[in-house]
């Protein structure tokens, strides 16, 4: 099925076509086989828009040439290297710098949620983040210098096709913190035994900005803070919500956000919409422009990712990203709107009339921010799971 972003259209065997090519290449060439194949290719394509060539160029690198690159660049911090776990069961894994602010409230939500295994791969912390996390059993840590503006992906997809295989795992950023409806009712082994049974291979997930009842420039945060009790406001007057252009979606009730209160503060349009939960079966093709993948069947469910970025250390956080252009030269340009909104306003606050405190996912079900089809219901409502 041709998928498309941006009226440009690729088709998924095409794809898996390209990507067998360029494997093709590297074990007769190595890095060289692999360059010469991809200048080939590249080379044919010049008469077509460049555009569609610098895409191309792109795919070539991130799928056949950098994940030779990265893995030399990995070093085993700590915890056990190899993680075996059931079809019904998930494995959480997280990209992570200087993130200590968060980390109790990340391990502690995921592993009450009832995860597996958590794996971590730290870009260059300098807060003692790597520290926290190998203080918690139940954890795996590496380590990569890898820059993060041209391996994001890779590194994200490394993880997945390592301790994932033939399995369920969730990436989740450190400030956030999925969950899915009636999860309080629900196992998530059973959760997953649904998504299993019905043969979805992929949930998506739309993040919730949450934040403090004060203007930012006021918040105090510390590493032993519970970010659910501390930031519990959000606003989703601002958002825009277009079909799912990824994957195959199984209703057309799954939805792609856009906005919220980011829009509506500093004027960005971001996308708060990922495939976070995926299933590994060789099939699917994870992190396809950042948080979407190829070849999954999309459930019927969506989930949550309750995103807590506004701590005391996102002033720095915008100045480090504005100053070294980490994220990317798309991302930079949201963090330096971000750092021009921060000076303008030093009191800057998010609590505007349409703020709301969070009690749960059941008002978000209501308003259609989450979708809930009629089967998962009379599921849930049928007690099979029990």
């Amino acid at each position: 099925m041709p998928l498309r972003r941006g009226g440009a259209a690729s088709t998924r065997g095409g794809a898996v076509s390209r990507m067998r090519a360029a494997a093709s290449a590297w074990r007769t060439g190595g890095v060289r086989g692999v360059a010469s194949w991809a200048g080939e290719k590249v080379r044919g394509r010049l008469a077509e828009p460049s555009v569609k060539a610098g895409r191309l160029r792109r795919r070539i690198m991130e799928f056949g040439i950098q994940p030779h690159l990265l893995r030399p660049r990995i070093v085993h911090v700590a915890g056990p290297s190899e993680i075996t776990y059931g079809v019904d069961q998930l494995l959480v894994i997280s990209v992570v710098r200087n993130g200590a602010l968060y980390v109790k409230s990340f391990i502690e939500h995921y592993q009450a949620l009832g995860v597996v295994h958590c794996v971590f791969l730290d870009n260059g912390s300098t807060d003692g983040t790597v520290d926290l996390l190998r203080s918690y059993p139940g954890v795996t840590v590496m380590r990569t210098d890898a820059p993060y503006a041209r391996f994001e992906n890779t590194m994200k997809r490394y993880l997945a096709e390592r301790f994932s295989r033939g399995r369920w795992n969730l990436c989740a950023d450190i400030d956030e913190l999925f969950d899915y409806p009636f999860s309080a009712d629900v196992p998530l082994s059973r959760f997953l035994e649904y998504l299993n049974h019905q043969r979805f291979s992929a949930v998506v997930a739309h993040m919730l900005d949450m934040f403090a009842d004060v203007p930012l420039a006021q918040v105090a945060s510390h590493p032993d803070d519970s970010v659910k009790d501390k930031y519990r406001y959000y606003d989703v007057s601002n958002l825009d919500r277009p079909p799912y252009p990824w994957s195959e979606p199984s209703t057309p009730d799954i939805r792609m956000h856009w906005g919220g209160i980011r829009r509506t503060v500093f004027g960005t349009s971001n996308g708060l919409s990922k495939a976070a939960l995926v299933l590994m079966n060789g099939q699917v093709k994870p992190f396809v422009e950042w948080h979407h993948v190829l070849g999954a069947r999309v459930a019927d469910v969506s989930g949550v990712l309750l995103h807590y970025p506004f701590v005391s250390a996102f002033f720095e956080k915008v100045q480090d990203a504005v100053r070294t252009a980490r994220y990317g030269r798309t991302t930079t340009a949201e963090y330096e709107a971000y750092a021009a909104a921060l000076a303008r306003d030093p009191e800057l606050t998010f609590m505007r009339p349409a703020a709301r405190r969070f009690e749960g996912l059941e008002p978000l079900i209501e308003e259609g921010f989450l979708t809930v089809s009629e089967r998962y219901r009379q599921w849930v409502r049928s007690g099979e799971f029990r």
